[in-house]
């Protein structure tokens, strides 16, 4: 009886010993994210900026010590303003970023430097048990901020 009780233990650590290998070996992450439209060109979401339908966006990875092109993947957003991008491969030696490439917008098409781009990690290897990375928000920025601007400020507390 304990020699077959040993058996199945040991059938299913190996069962469990595959299973885990077989997760190891698919080398796709997803990367989610949402590109908004800085209605009051303050740097970040308010409660009046507004989510772009169209957007696009790139996610590149450089080898950290080469600089070496290891990754390149373009894609869009929804009527959310969110993207959903596969990228292939581990990439632990890299640098990844997501970029903002264009707005359909002509109100709003202006790059901000400070919000058109994110770093994100794309690797396994980092404790992250989910194949799914978030990455900040990026932004353009409308022509002329919303009249409305000055009271979500006052909100905020930025302005008195």
């Amino acid at each position: 009886m304990a020699k077959m009780s040993n058996v199945v233990l040991v059938a299913s650590l190996c069962v469990l010993a595959v299973a885990g290998f077989v997760h190891c070996v698919d080398d796709v992450l997803d990367v989610e994210g949402k590109v908004f439209c800085d209605t009051c060109r303050v740097g970040f979401v308010t409660r009046i900026s507004e989510y772009i339908e169209g957007a696009e966006v790139k996610i590149e990875c450089h080898n950290r010590t080469t600089g070496i092109l290891t990754a390149s993947v373009e894609g869009h957003t929804d009527k959310t303003g969110s993207y959903f991008i596969q990228v292939k491969g581990d990439h632990q030696e890299d640098i990844c970023e997501v970029e903002l490439l264009k707005s359909p917008r002509a109100d709003c098409n202006q790059l901000d430097n400070e919000r058109s781009r994110a770093r994100i990690l794309l690797t396994k290897n980092n404790g992250i048990v989910s194949d799914i990375r978030h990455a900040n928000p990026l932004g353009f920025l409308k022509k002329e901020a919303l009249p409305q601007c000055s009271i979500v400020l006052k909100e905020l507390g930025l302005i008195v």
